[in-house]
Formats: structure tokens, C-alpha cells, sequence
């Protein structure tokens, strides 16, 4: 199978193929590569109709694009680093023409980062929920590394900073902000959580003396 020719989407054949196994129930988007690219299909195990090529970034046009009833893959090109941006359109695949197992693991990257954020998961398989859960983790790892960034940040702009520089009062915002996202979390459990991320954060600051801005990265 071959990118879409057309600008927008790629309509569906007459006779519709099997959606390949990789796409059903996925905890993240699949990438679709060229072959010996590291994707976790191959262009040519994806056959022409079983899936819906759209060229956008556009969630609209994704969306309608469900009306085939088919996954809708979004054509990367060569450019990887749109990804996270195609996952967070809708995107139930990633198409990528760049070659090289770099690209694709980059991709991947991404999507695994971005796709337990906007994709909702209903795993039946203790398989399937050891897999969403890793996912999660994925994402929870990614927004810690940042929140640490940032918390390095601020003990370099507070006139105290570090463990001596610690607000109790804005502590317990943050836990009271946290319980009101995460209910089934009391929010003596949560303190607990809160009080570690931000030891830990503390300690990291401690280690490092850069001054590098905090900068998100998928």
C-alpha cells in the first residue's frame, strides 16, 4: 500500500480487507513504515481500503473520516515529529515514509507519551491492562521529568530556594487542586504522593546547577 494521493483522504476500495491485527484494541497508534524501518507494520502489510489515509493534522477532518468505518491512519511524510499532534488529532495509526529506524522510534515515542492522555482504555486481558498501565506510566514519567524541570526552575527564582524554601501552604494547594482531578484518591494518599514528587525535585535541583529553561519534550 502506498501514501494517499489525495490531499485530504483516501476513500475506501470496493471490497474492504481485514483491519490488520496491530490497530484493533491498540494502546497506542501503531506506526506504519517502510519495510526494515522499525515501524510496527510495514506499508506493505497494510492493505489498500483496511485503513483510512487522511493528509491532516486536522482533528475535524479525522474525525470525519470515521464515517468509513475503518482506522484512520495520518500520513506522517517524513516527519516524525508530528506525531504526538496526529494522536492528539485522533489518529488510530501513524504512516511514515521516512526511512530509518530512528524516525520511527521516535514516532512511537511520542505516541506512546500522548496516546493515555487523549484515548480512553476498556482492557478485558489482564495482557491488555498490564499494557495500558505501562502506558500511563509512560505519560506519568514524561510529566514528571517536566514538572521536575520546572520545579528546578522556580528554587532558582525564590528568594529561598531548596529544602529551606519549602511553602507548606502552597503544598496543600496542590494537593487540594490534585483531589479534585483524582476523587478515588483520598487526599491523605495524595499528600503522600505530593510530598515525594516535590522531595524529589528538590534533590534533583540540588544536583544540578544549570540554568537551562524547563522544556517539553515528546
Amino acid at each position: 500500500m502506498t501514501a494517499p494521493s489525495d490531499p485530504v483522504t483516501r476513500t475506501a476500495s470496493a471490497v474492504v480487507p481485514a483491519v490488520p491485527a496491530a490497530f484493533r484494541d491498540a494502546v497506542r497508534p501503531p506506526v506504519v513504515a517502510p519495510p526494515g524501518a522499525g515501524g510496527d507494520l510495514d506499508h506493505d502489510a497494510v492493505p489498500a481500503g483496511s485503513v483510512t489515509l487522511v493528509d491532516t493534522l486536522d482533528p475535524a477532518v479525522v474525525e470525519a473520516a470515521r464515517r468509513h468505518g475503518r482506522p484512520v491512519v495520518v500520513n506522517l511524510g517524513e516527519r516524525p515529529e508530528l506525531a504526538a499532534a496526529a494522536v492528539a488529532a485522533g489518529a488510530d495509526g501513524l504512516w511514515l515514509d521516512a526511512p530509518g529506524a530512528a524516525a520511527a522510534a521516535q514516532a512511537r515515542e511520542a505516541a506512546t507519551r500522548v496516546a493515555p492522555l487523549v484515548r480512553s482504555a476498556v482492557p478485558d486481558t489482564v495482557l491488555a491492562c498490564r499494557a495500558a498501565i505501562d502506558a500511563v506510566d509512560a505519560a506519568l514519567a514524561t510529566l514528571l521529568e517536566h514538572r521536575v524541570a520546572l520545579a528546578g526552575r522556580v528554587q532558582r527564582l525564590k528568594p529561598v530556594g531548596g529544602h529551606a524554601g519549602r511553602d507548606p501552604h502552597r503544598e496543600a494547594a496542590i494537593v487540594a487542586a490534585m483531589a479534585e482531578r483524582a476523587p478515588s484518591l483520598p487526599p491523605e494518599s495524595l499528600a503522600r504522593i505530593v510530598t515525594a514528587i516535590i522531595e524529589a525535585g528538590l534533590d534533583a535541583a540540588e544536583r544540578d546547577d544549570s540554568d537551562d529553561p524547563p522544556v517539553w519534550r515528546l
